[in-house]
C-alpha cells in the first residue's frame, strides 16, 4: 500500500531525475524507495548510485497543513518582509538533515533534495537571500534546492548550494 509520504518522495525524486537527465545529460532512474536515504537513483550507464534524501520547505506547520490540503481554515501566508524567515527554516532544516546523514549506512554518495513547496519562497527570493545560507558541513556531497516553474507548470528549478 503507497502511503503519501511515499508518493511526495517519489514525486520529488521524480523530478530530480528528469532534470538530471534533460539538462544535465545524465541517464538517472529511480533504483529504490527505502529509507535513509529516502530515494536510491542510479545511472543506467555505468551503474554508479546517488542516495538521495527528500524534504521540504515550508514557512510553518500552518503553511504545510494548507499546502498539503489538511486544513480548511484559509491560511494567512506571512507578508513579503517576513521571508527572512523562511531562510531561516531553510538553515535550521539544512542543520537538522546533515545531523541525520551522520546515522546514514550508505556505499554511495548522498544528496540532499529540498523541495521548496511555499508559494510564497521562490526561485528569485533564494537569489536575493542566498548569502544568508549557511550550508554545514554534513555528509551530502550534493544539497539541492528544487522549486516549482510557474512557466512550465513542473517542478523544474533546480539550484545547488553545494
Amino acid at each position: 500500500m503507497l502511503d503519501e509520504k511515499w508518493f511526495i518522495e517519489e514525486t520529488a525524486a521524480q523530478a530530480l531525475v528528469e532534470i538530471l537527465n534533460n539538462k544535465y545529460g545524465k541517464n538517472y532512474k529511480i533504483f529504490d524507495h527505502t529509507d535513509r536515504p529516502d530515494i536510491i537513483i542510479e545511472n543506467q550507464i555505468d551503474g554508479t548510485r546517488l542516495g538521495v534524501e527528500v524534504t521540504h520547505l515550508f514557512y510553518d506547520s500552518d503553511e504545510a497543513r494548507y499546502v498539503f490540503g489538511r486544513s480548511n481554515e484559509r491560511h494567512n501566508p506571512p507578508a513579503p518582509e517576513y521571508l527572512e524567515g523562511y531562510v531561516r527554516r531553510l538553515n535550521a532544516l539544512l542543520q537538522q538533515k546533515s545531523e541525520k546523514a551522520k546515522g546514514y549506512n550508505h556505499d554511495y554518495p548522498l544528496a540532499l533534495l529540498i523541495r521548496v513547496v511555499s508559494p510564497l519562497f521562490h526561485m528569485c527570493n533564494f537569489k536575493v537571500y542566498r548569502p544568508e545560507i549557511i550550508v554545514p558541513p554534513s555528509d551530502f556531497q550534493y544539497i539541492w534546492l528544487l522549486f516549482y516553474d510557474f512557466v512550465e507548470r513542473r517542478w523544474t528549478l533546480l539550484k545547488q548550494l553545494r
